[in-house]
């Protein structure tokens, strides 16, 4: 298993190459920190592409809607999971 380095060392050489970075690879990442993935799990972020592509995929809407949501609600993610259920 890769460690936190050996993971972002990778992404940055995807992204120099000018490659699409799997979600996978960045979820993979991020799980190596502990602290900042229970962090990234309690607000929804809408600055970072892969955040963004990851809140919609997991919540299963486009990213128009979850930037409604947003909107609506503010970033908590149980906030914003209650608020997508209702409509």
């Amino acid at each position: 298993m890769r460690n936190r380095l050996q993971w972002v060392e990778h992404l940055q050489s995807l992204a120099r190459k000018e490659q699409r970075v799997p979600i996978s690879l960045v979820r993979a990442a991020m799980a190596n920190d502990s602290k900042k993935a229970g962090q990234d799990r309690k607000r929804v972020s809408l600055k970072e592409p892969h955040e963004l592509r990851s809140w919609t995929e997991s919540l299963g809407v486009t990213e128009q809607q979850l930037k409604e949501a947003v909107a609506a609600v503010g970033h908590s993610a149980e906030k914003v999971r209650e608020y997508l259920r209702k409509r």
